[in-house]
Order: structure tokens, then C-alpha cells, then sequence
């Protein structure tokens, strides 16, 4: 995966409305008038997407809290953030 990837910014789309499932997430797009569920590998990269985190730090701190090192779910990450983009929930800054 290309390292520029790592170094942006992603942030969720404003308008989205959130909604919690048990330990997944429904994100709903109004303006698309399309919904997603997110699993929970997903649901914790989302809830980090915030415009402020690079790709890199978003990594960092989810291996943190599972106890894994940042080279062992940088790709994963990266394949996260790639899909939320693909899926239009998310922007990279």
C-alpha cells in the first residue's frame, strides 16, 4: 500500500446519522439514501476518522488498545480506511 495513503487525514461525512446495533454500527447517508452496517474492526477505525488522525496515528492508537504493533495493522487499517472511502462515508484530507 502506497505510504501517501498513510499520511492522510480521513474524516467521516458530515450528515451522516449513526446508529448502534449491538456491538456494530448502522451509518446512514441521507442524501445518498443509503445505509452501511459496520462490523466492530470496522466501527473502531470509523469512530477514529475524525479529520485529525493521519492513517498512520489511527493505527497507532487502535494497537494500542488491542495490544498489537502499528506494523502489524497498518495495511488492515489502510484497507479500512480505503473501503469506508469506496463506500463514500469517509474523505481524506
Amino acid at each position: 500500500m502506497p505510504s501517501k495513503v498513510a499520511t492522510t487525514r480521513p474524516a467521516r461525512l458530515s450528515g451522516t446519522e449513526e446508529h448502534r446495533l449491538d456491538d456494530e454500527l448502522l451509518v446512514y447517508v441521507p442524501h445518498g439514501e443509503k445505509a452501511y452496517t459496520l462490523n466492530r474492526s470496522a466501527v473502531a477505525i470509523w469512530e477514529l476518522c475524525d479529520g485529525t488522525r493521519t492513517v498512520e496515528e489511527i493505527t497507532e492508537e487502535l494497537g494500542q488498545c488491542i495490544g498489537r504493533s502499528k506494523a502489524a495493522l497498518l495495511t488492515d487499517v489502510i484497507r479500512g480506511v480505503a473501503r469506508l472511502q469506496e463506500l463514500g462515508l469517509l474523505e481524506l484530507r
